[in-house]
C-alpha cells in the first residue's frame, strides 16, 4: 500500500493535479482582495469625486440598482446619478441611500420626460423641479413631496447662485394630535435613558425647543447656546433661519435645557454633521433610530406646544409671530385641534364692557 501511494504521489497525473491546484489558489489569492464586480467596476472611477466616502458609503452607491422602466434607463444615467450624489457628500446608510432614491428618481423623470443633456445646469432647474413634484410625485403624500422639493433645493442653491422658491410647507396630517400631559411627562426618563452626553443633549434640546418653545426641526438645527438669553426667571431663545423671532421658553422644561446645555457656553445645542444636504433630516434621523413604546416626533412637540398657546387664549396676531407663521392662513391648519369655546364665555370682551389689555 505504502509503495502503491508513493508512486501514485510522484505520477505525472498527480503533478498536474497539484500544478492546477496551485494555479487555482494563486488566482483565488489574487482575486480576493480586489473581489469587485464588472457592476462597480463600471463606476469605481467616479470615487474619487469623494475619496473621504466610507467604504461600506461607496458599497450603497456602487451596488445601487433602482427599479425603473427598463435597465437601459438607469445605464443612461447612472454616472450622472453617482456623480451628483457625491457632490453632497452623505455618510451612513439612511443618507445615502435616500440621496440615491430620490436623485435617482429625479433624474430619471427629467431625463424621459424632458430628454435634457445630463449636466447640472441643464436637469436642476427650478421648472423641472416643480413640476417633478407637481406632476412626477402626484402619488406622493403632501410631505414627502415637501421634502424632496427641499432636498434638490437646497442642492441647487449650494451649487449655485440662485435661490429658489420653496413649495409652502404642508399641514400637519389630520392624524396627528398634540401629546397628553401623562405622555410629555414620560419624555423626562426618555432623554435620561440615552446611553451617551451627545446623545442625551440631543434628546433634551428636542424637547426643550421643539416641545418648550415650538421650533421645528430646521430651527432646532441652526440654535446655538449663544442664541439663548435669560433675565433670571425667564429664558428666551432667539429663533434663527427665515422667520426669525424671539420665544420664551416654557418654564416646565426649563430642567430639559440645562441638560441640554450641560455647563457648556458655546456651540450647537443639537450635535450632527451639518453637512447634510437637508440638515433637518439629522433630527429625523435620530428619532428615528429610537426604540421606545411612545414614538418621539419632534413636530408633534412643536404642535403640542401651538396647540397650547391657542389654549392660553393669546391673540391671533401674537400666535402667528411666536409660531413663525407666514400669514394668519397658516391658523386654519390647527382649527380642528382647538377646543371650542362658547361664545357667551367672552361676551363682556365682545361687549366692549371688559377691561382687555
Amino acid at each position: 500500500m505504502t509503495r502503491a501511494l508513493r508512486a501514485l504521489r510522484n505520477s505525472k497525473i498527480v503533478g498536474d493535479f497539484s500544478k492546477v491546484a496551485a494555479l487555482i489558489r494563486g488566482m483565488t489569492e489574487k482575486l480576493r482582495p480586489t473581489d469587485i464586480s464588472d457592476y462597480q467596476m463600471a463606476v469605481a472611477h467616479l470615487r474619487e469625486l469623494d475619496p473621504g466616502m466610507p467604504d461600506l458609503d461607496w458599497g450603497i452607491v456602487s451596488k445601487f440598482r433602482p427599479r425603473l422602466e427598463t435597465p437601459a434607463q438607469w445605464e443612461a444615467i447612472r454616472s450622472f446619478v453617482i456623480s451628483i450624489v457625491l457632490m453632497t457628500q452623505p455618510r451612513d446608510f439612511n443618507p445615502v441611500r435616500t440621496a440615491m432614491t430620490v436623485l435617482t428618481r429625479y433624474v430619471a423623470w427629467v431625463w424621459a420626460t424632458t430628454g435634457a443633456e445630463l449636466r447640472f445646469e441643464k436637469i436642476f432647474t427650478q421648472r423641472l423641479l416643480d413640476a417633478f413634484v407637481e406632476i412626477g410625485l402626484a402619488d406622493r403624500s403632501p410631505a414627502y413631496r415637501f421634502d424632496v422639493h427641499r432636498r434638490i433645493a437646497v442642492l441647487i442653491e449650494k451649487q449655485t447662485d440662485a435661490r429658489l422658491k420653496r413649495i409652502p410647507e404642508p399641514a400637519p396630517s389630520k392624524k396627528m394630535v398634540p401629546y397628553t400631559s401623562a405622555e410629555l411627562a414620560r419624555f423626562q426618563s426618555w432623554a435620561l435613558g440615552q446611553n451617551s452626553d451627545r446623545r442625551r443633549h440631543n434628546a433634551y434640546s428636542i424637547l426643550a425647543l421643539c416641545g418648550g418653545a415650538g421650533l421645528s426641526a430646521a430651527e432646532l438645527i441652526d440654535t446655538r447656546i449663544e442664541h439663548l438669553a435669560t433675565d433670571g426667571v425667564h429664558i428666551t431663545v432667539s429663533v434663527q433661519g427665515s422667520r426669525p423671532r424671539v420665544v420664551p421658553i416654557s418654564t416646565t422644561w426649563h430642567p430639559a435645557l440645562a441638560r441640554a446645555v450641560d455647563g457648556r457656553s458655546t456651540g450647537y445645542l443639537f450635535h450632527g454633521n451639518r453637512g447634510e444636504e437637508y440638515s433637518p433630516r439629522l433630527v429625523q434621523s435620530y428619532l428615528s433610530e429610537q426604540k421606545w413604546d411612545l414614538r418621539v416626533s419632534a413636530s408633534r412637540l412643536r404642535l403640542t406646544w401651538i396647540i397650547q398657546q391657542f389654549d392660553n387664549d393669546l391673540p391671533l396676531a401674537v400666535i402667528k409671530e411666536v409660531c413663525g407663521f407666514i400669514n394668519l392662513a397658516s391658523v386654519d391648519r390647527y382649527l380642528h385641534l382647538i377646543a371650542p369655546r362658547p361664545a357667551g364665555d367672552y361676551f363682556e370682551q365682545i361687549a366692549g364692557s371688559a377691561v382687555t389689555r
